[in-house]
């Protein structure tokens, strides 16, 4: 079956972030879009569910927000949930030792980089050399000294050594920064990316650095009001819609296939769709010929674990904390997160506790039995109220495809928003967007792609 294009209606392949960003950016513009989602609910890979056994809200993986996500936050302006996301004043960030020890790190509301440096000074979880140490890196950025030592080249680690980082500042430092922004290990991310992270929320002023925490689930965030804006303004938004590949003839995409054998044709495509998805699009001939495609097929996966488990009581205060001398990285207290929410479902007087492990290589094969007794041991290990609470339900979340591997070189090979298929645009936080997969990264994709479709259209 096939149907007529409607001429200034553009086709969008994917309903996270970069797909709707993407069409709330046309709607904007007053062209009308025709969203095609395989899923029966949006999100992508930044999606939250209601648990069936406690009713609590569930992210399919933790995310932050930071001050510095500037397209984020216009995209969440315009769609009016905003205010479902809590930014902090400045900077803070609580450290857990597998030893039993908290510390913190508190920057005040200071010019940059003041902000940085008082707070360095002040923080009881870095001895004096590593606060020095911290600020010399600060400078040798500021200064681009890193520049003459090939730094492209290097790993996050190797650029860390070079610059003077102790083991013990990059183990207990930069390190969970990398892992959290990067999702990947030191030794494998590149530094190029890992200074542009630095120099845009660390470095940057007070209000680039603080982060913020979705007060509801990820897709009550952004989901709906998108959704909502998008068909208000004559667009379509539509689940269940498998696309199998795009329909490309003398070099142009004319719409797509979907599993259905359906046809829908379109002046203009976007696919929003992750990389691995993406490639399964395309003919294999232009897949083939076409380096610009062919590169998408060096991108690897870095995979994100989440272990969601109830207690029968509190076991912990504070609002989230940076792990360190653990298998898992950071730990959520969602129970306390969501504790403000209107929206916020039933948990059943539980206390969910949520633990992240990113850059899961090792552990993707890992059997979630084997996970849950790790995180439990560590979980009791860091806080002795979780040693007397009983753990009432468990979960464990695996996304193998969560990221790509932000690996050296890998800007290379990151495609921009035109292709060179006619009709044919990409977005997602793959795409060449300057920054690792991130929310900031895929909306930022998004409103690129939008914007080249407008001129070009």
């Amino acid at each position: 079956m096939s149907n007529t294009p409607n001429e200034h209606e553009v086709l969008i392949i994917g309903g996270g972030f970069a797909g709707l960003a993407a069409g709330v950016a046309m709607a904007q513009a007053e062209r009308p879009v025709r969203l095609l989602e395989q899923r029966p609910h949006l999100g992508g890979r930044a999606f939250s569910f209601v648990d069936s056994i406690t009713g609590s809200v569930v992210d399919n993986g933790q995310h932050l927000f930071m001050g510095c996500y500037r397209q984020t936050i216009e995209f969440l302006k315009t769609i009016g949930t905003l205010d479902r996301v809590a930014f902090q004043s400045g900077l803070s960030v609580r450290f857990l030792d597998a030893n039993g020890r908290s510390s913190a790190l508190h920057c005040p509301n200071l010019p940059a980089p003041w902000h940085l440096l008082f707070g360095l000074l002040r923080s009881d979880s870095f001895n004096w050399t590593e606060k020095f140490e911290a600020l010399r890196l600060r400078g040798a950025i500021a200064r681009a000294k890193h520049a003459r030592d090939g730094y492209r080249a290097l790993t996050v680690d190797e650029w860390l050594e070079r610059l003077g980082q102790s083991d013990s500042l990059r183990r207990n430092f930069w390190n969970l920064i990398c892992i959290a922004a990067m999702n990947e290990d030191t030794k494998v991310a590149s530094a190029e990316l890992f200074e542009r992270v630095l120099k845009l929320a660390l470095f940057s002023s007070p209000e680039h650095s603080r982060l913020g925490i979705a007060r509801v689930g990820l897709s009550d965030c952004y989901t709906s009001a998108a959704a909502e804006f998008i068909t208000a303004r004559g667009g379509r938004v539509e689940l269940g819609r498998s696309v199998k590949n795009l329909v490309v003839s003398n070099g142009e995409c004319e719409g797509v296939t979907l599993a259905n054998g359906e046809i829908i044709r379109a002046r203009a495509v976007l696919s929003a769709a992750p990389w691995h998805k993406f490639v399964g699009f395309l003919p294999d001939s232009l897949l083939r010929s076409e380096p610009f495609f062919t590169n998408i097929l060096s991108l690897k996966p870095a995979p994100i674990i989440s272990i969601n488990l109830w207690f029968d009581r509190p076991v912990i205060n504070l609002e989230f904390a940076a792990l360190r001398g653990t298998t898992v990285q950071w730990l959520f207290n969602k129970s306390r997160i969501f504790a403000s929410s209107e929206r916020r479902t039933s948990d059943a007087g539980l206390s969910h506790i949520s633990l992240v492990l990113s850059g899961a290589h090792e552990h993707i094969e890992r059997p979630k039995e084997d996970l849950l007794a790790v995180a439990l041991q560590e979980l009791q290990q860091l806080l002795p109220a979780a040693r007397q609470a009983k753990v009432v339900h468990s979960l464990v979340i695996k996304e193998r495809f969560a990221t790509f591997s932000p690996a050296v070189g890998i800007d290379e090979l990151r495609p921009r928003a035109v292709t060179p298929v006619r009709g044919l645009y990409l977005a997602g936080d793959w795409t060449a967007t300057g920054l690792p997969a991130t929310i900031e990264g895929a909306v930022k994709s998004g409103y690129t792609a939008a914007q080249e479709i407008l001129v070009n259209e």
